[in-house]
């Protein structure tokens, strides 16, 4: 039993052994509570944003990325690489945002607006970045057809061998199936980063729904 669940208790008892907290004690604690989760998810993303600067940094030198810059297409990639700094950036200055509302909100209903107000938030954020995933994943499997020469000297031999639908067929499917993978990979990472502190906001909200009646 939690500290707040104890609390509630504590307040309906009609014992003369335990003291008797009012609606004003429970709201401050679910206030505190929801306080501290909505800072939890503005360090997270915060540190999700450093994670993916740091990475990038990383990388640079990787085979994979010398191989994408040996391509001549920074106009490409670099602007999908500061889109992913924008979003990542703009939801830190959202979820920041909400965290100040709470903190100092003052009263039941305000309370649960700013609490719906940052579940929404979040919910658009992991949207935001599948679909940012979906489309990096895309632009690189079409960069790849068209500037890779290893992968271009399969399609002319495949074109030669009058197997190119089937190649076709084959690096589209293989296409799907990996796209696929990452982008579960990313939504399970995703819900699970952050659907349990939603989960606990939400539980937060339906006992001030109780209060508010």
């Amino acid at each position: 039993m939690d500290a707040l669940d104890k609390l509630k208790s504590d307040w309906k008892r009609s014992e003369i052994n335990y003291p008797r907290f009012s609606e004003k004690d429970i709201y401050a604690m679910l206030h505190k509570r929801s306080s501290s989760i909505v800072k939890w998810i503005l360090i997270i993303s915060v540190l999700e944003f450093v994670f993916w600067l740091g990475l990038s940094f990383l990388l640079r030198d990787s085979s994979q990325v010398r191989r994408i810059d040996s391509f001549n297409i920074q106009y490409i990639t670099i602007p999908l690489e500061v889109l992913n700094y924008i979003i990542i950036l703009f939801f830190v200055g959202v979820f920041y945002r909400n965290y100040n509302k709470i903190k100092v909100t003052d009263n039941v209903r305000t309370l649960m607006q700013n609490i719906l107000h940052t579940k929404r938030a979040v919910t658009y954020y992991i949207f935001s970045i599948i679909i940012y995933m979906l489309i990096s994943i895309i632009t690189i499997f079409v960069l790849f057809f068209n500037y890779d020469p290893d992968l271009i000297k399969l399609i002319h031999e495949s074109e030669a061998n009058g197997d190119l639908l089937k190649f076709y067929a084959i690096y589209v499917g293989l296409a799907l199936v990996g796209t696929a993978v990452i982008l579960l990979v990313f939504w399970l990472f995703y819900k699970l980063l952050y659907g349990l502190l939603l989960k606990r906001l939400h539980r937060n909200y339906e006992e001030l729904k109780k209060l508010d009646l």
